[in-house]
């Protein structure tokens, strides 16, 4: 599979029910979600400011911030304005909850480098969740748009693999990667906004590229598909199996991970990791990050390459838990017989102490 010319007549000829994934061609009749409306002021959001009344601040009102985070010494809110560069500290009195996008937000999906084109590949049009399926049409203008180039950056090995999961979604996250590589600070707070500003999906699928990615690739028999195995019939609520394939490990080091990284760079990538919080997968990807630190443990293919971007991640999400160098072989398969087991109550900040106690002391 050489262009995206033949993976696209794949496509066409495949029809009927992708493995894992709901196939559907008739996304032109669903109805897309409601807009969401935030109920308060809380990090992970985007709001519009309003009656400050200084000479500086009323040039601010009307413009629009990430919330970052809440600073209880001062009882204001840290933001990240959108067009500007640095923090400000605002009352929760000057900050109004911006409605989410409605969908679509950008009317050719993936067309273009544009972040807000990139979110809407984050989307399964009819939902995904605990007890919805995910359903997808993959796109034309997703394969020849900025998102395929980004596809073909990495290579289109086996990407009959990556057809039956989340090519368009995987997708996203590589071209959103390359803009906060491409533009710096300033390609991040974009991708940031446009994560934010949209739809709840676009936090979930992002989450689930990581949690609940399918099988990419191996490095096999095609007849041997000994790693299919928990793969097709896992459901979004659980972990995928462990991957260790050079074409899985290159799309989770150019995607979503990649963009995480790049996050944890700025004060304002705080926003979107607490919006991450908000969601019911987040403990999953916690999961899937110490997972990742425990195979750099044991020194597997992915754990070598994706543990020190997993460790990053975890130093922002998880401030003090002690995984600023690689664990040791002991530790490291400590936490990977629980890492799958570990409960939400015990994934939070505040719970820091216990979990170094447990599997990093």
């Amino acid at each position: 599979m050489n262009s995206n010319a033949e993976l696209l007549q794949m496509l066409n000829q495949m029809g009927g029910m992708m493995e894992g994934l709901g196939y559907s061609d008739d996304d032109d009749e669903q109805e897309p979600p409601e807009p969401v409306l935030p109920t308060k002021v809380q990090p992970g959001i985007i709001c519009q400011v309003d009656g400050l009344k200084s000479a500086a601040g009323q040039k601010l009102n009307g413009c629009e911030c990430a919330v970052i985070r809440y600073i209880s010494d001062d009882e204001r809110f840290e933001v990240r304005m959108r067009d500007e560069e640095g923090t400000k500290a605002l009352k929760e009195a000057n900050l109004i909850p911006v409605q989410k996008l409605v969908l679509p937000t950008h009317s050719r999906r993936g067309s273009d480098s544009s972040p807000r084109s990139l979110c809407e590949l984050l989307l399964y049009y009819k939902g995904s969740g605990p007890d919805t399926p995910p359903e997808f049409s993959p796109s034309q203008i997703m394969l020849s748009g900025y998102a395929g180039q980004c596809l073909d950056h990495i290579g289109t090995r086996n990407l009959m693999w990556l057809v039956q999961v989340q090519l368009e979604q995987l997708s996203a996250t590589v071209g959103l990667a390359r803009r906060c590589l491409d533009y710096d600070e300033e390609g991040a707070a974009e991708v940031l906004f446009a994560l934010l500003e949209g739809d709840p999906m676009y936090i979930d699928v992002l989450i689930q590229t990581i949690h609940w990615t399918g099988l990419i690739d191996h490095d096999g028999d095609d007849n041997n598909r000994v790693f299919s195995n928990g793969f097709s019939n896992c459901p979004p609520t659980k972990l995928t199996p462990d991957q260790d394939s050079q074409s899985y490990i290159k799309l989770m080091s150019t995607g979503p991970l990649r963009l995480l990284v790049e996050m944890t760079k700025y004060k304002f990538g705080g926003a979107l990791f607490e919006a991450m919080k908000e969601s019911e997968f987040y403990h999953l990807f916690l999961q899937r990050l110490f997972r990742l630190v425990g195979r750099e443990g044991i020194n597997t293919n992915d754990g070598i390459k994706l543990g020190p971007m997993a460790r990053k991640i975890l130093l922002k999400v998880l401030p003090g838990i002690n995984v600023e160098k690689k664990i040791d072989a002991a530790k490291a398969q400590n936490l990977l017989r629980h890492s799958t087991s570990l409960p939400r109550e015990l994934l939070r900040a505040e719970k820091v102490i216990v979990l170094n106690k447990l599997y990093f002391e």
